[in-house]
This record gives C-alpha cells, sequence and structure tokens, in this order.
C-alpha cells in the first residue's frame, strides 16, 4: 500500500460525511457520472462501464464496495423521513382543527422544537452544502405553522371560535400550504443536485483503468500520513484497500485509497 506522498498532491472527496484520497499521480479524468452502461453478471459493487475515449472503463459503485448506502439508497430514505413528517404537519393542523370543533384542550405541542421533524432538523448535521440550503428553507414556516396553534390557544381561552377556525382556515391556505410544498419539492431538488463524479484511475504499464463513483471531490492538496491512529479508530468501515492519513491544515482524517488494490479487482 503506498504511503501519502508529498511530490504529488491529493485528490480528496466526499463519500457521505467522510474524507477520502487518492493520490493524482494515478488520476487521468475526473467528470459526472452519465451515460454508463450496465453489464451482466458483474459483481454487485459494479455500477457498468463507460466509453472513456475510445476505451471501455469499468465503474465501481464506492459506496456500496465499502458497505456504504448508495447515493439512490440514501435520497430515498430522506423522501421517506419527509413523507412522515409531511403528513405529520397535516395531521397536526387537522388535530388542532378537531380540538376547536370539539371545545377540548390541545395535547400536541406548540414548540417547533418539540415536534418529530423539529428534533430531526434540530439534530441534523452535514456539511452537504446544498442539503443545508434547501433545509433552511424549512426554518421560519415550520415555526409560523406551530405559532398557529399558540395564537388559536389564545383564542379559544378568550372564547373566540369563529375567530379560531379563521386562522387554522388561512393557515391551511398559507403556512400549511407552504410547508407541503417544501417537503414536496425538497427531494426533487436534492437528486437533482446530488450528481455523483467519477475519478479514473490508470496503470500506465499494464494499460488498466478503473473509475470509483465519489460524492464530489473537495480538495487537491498535500496530506500526511497518520503514524498515531488506527483505521479502526475513526471508522467502523475500515478496509484492506484503506490506510489513515490527515489533512496538513487541520489534520482532519484523510482514509488513503490503495489505487492498486482497485486497478487489480
Amino acid at each position: 500500500m503506498n504511503e501519502a506522498k508529498t511530490e504529488y498532491p491529493w485528490a480528496l472527496f466526499n463519500l457521505e460525511e467522510s474524507v477520502y484520497g487518492v493520490s493524482s499521480e494515478h488520476i487521468i479524468a475526473i467528470f459526472l457520472l452519465e451515460n454508463i452502461i450496465t453489464m451482466p453478471d458483474m459483481p454487485h459493487y459494479m455500477r457498468g462501464v463507460v466509453n472513456l475515449r475510445g476505451k471501455i472503463v469499468p465503474i465501481i459503485d464506492t459506496r456500496k464496495f465499502y458497505g456504504l448506502p448508495t447515493v439512490k439508497e440514501e435520497i430515498k430514505e430522506l423522501k421517506k423521513i419527509m413523507e412522515v413528517r409531511k403528513q405529520d404537519h397535516i395531521n397536526w393542523l387537522n388535530e388542532l382543527e378537531e380540538s376547536v370543533i370539539e371545545d377540548r384542550d390541545f395535547k400536541l405541542t406548540t414548540d417547533p422544537h418539540a415536534c418529530a421533524f423539529g428534533k430531526w432538523y434540530d439534530s441534523f448535521k452535514t456539511n452537504d452544502m446544498v442539503l443545508n440550503y434547501l433545509l433552511k428553507k424549512f426554518d421560519t414556516p415550520h415555526k409560523q405553522v406551530h405559532a398557529v396553534g399558540t395564537e388559536v390557544r389564545r383564542l379559544m381561552d378568550q372564547g373566540k371560535h369563529d375567530k379560531a377556525f379563521d386562522v387554522i382556515n388561512k393557515a391551511k391556505q398559507r403556512e400549511l400550504k407552504k410547508m407541503v410544498n417544501l417537503f414536496n419539492s425538497f427531494c426533487n431538488e436534492y437528486s437533482e443536485t446530488k450528481r455523483e463524479l467519477v475519478i479514473v484511475l490508470e496503470d500506465p504499464k499494464e494499460d488498466r483503468e478503473i473509475g470509483l463513483t465519489v460524492d464530489k471531490v473537495i480538495a487537491v492538496e498535500p496530506i500526511q500520513a497518520d503514524n498515531e491512529n488506527t483505521l479502526d479508530s475513526v471508522t467502523h468501515n475500515s478496509h484492506e484497500s484503506l490506510s489513515l492519513g490527515k489533512r496538513s491544515k487541520d489534520e482532519s482524517p484523510v482514509f488513503i485509497v490503495d489505487e492498486n488494490y482497485f486497478l487489480n479487482i
């Protein structure tokens, strides 16, 4: 396995939230994953092949190879979460309306940080700038939806049932409608921006190429070997094709990819 070198910078890329690196010495191309051709009887981690300047290059789904959720699976899971949380808020406003109709206490939370979506939203962390941008769109309308509950309870305490109904009906057409539209568009917008790249590695002596899918390339820079920590101490996804390095700027971990391992698969 190659040691981290200083004479060649390393292409650093993301798989999920982790940073991986491969020496630029072996990279001949980086491009958007498209026009891929699926082939029969390929290993489960192979996406297919692409035609690169007249040569057929096999493409490995690097996430799947390392036992990570694929991008497709990640988006599917996110969509499932958003569908459930959308329905939560539809049910929430319906229950608020029922409490007014039946003139009873509203038992659900009016705190936007205490509902299931609020708890998930507040605890969710990601380095994906697009995902962060899309999620921030929910912040104001989500708080506005829950503020409707506070206003309705205030009106009910004052015996103003008709005004409480009016607030709920307006919320259905404004705050809730905006939230539902955000939930509906979220996954489509995210999936459109979540376009994988392929890093193509070459062994010129053997006339061999292999492509690795990556979420995005984040930097090209020197890295250092990490002689103090082990892979097992920083990840549960250790693999014989990986060793541990660290970024020079902040000493954060980098999983160094052994290009020869993949070129000889």
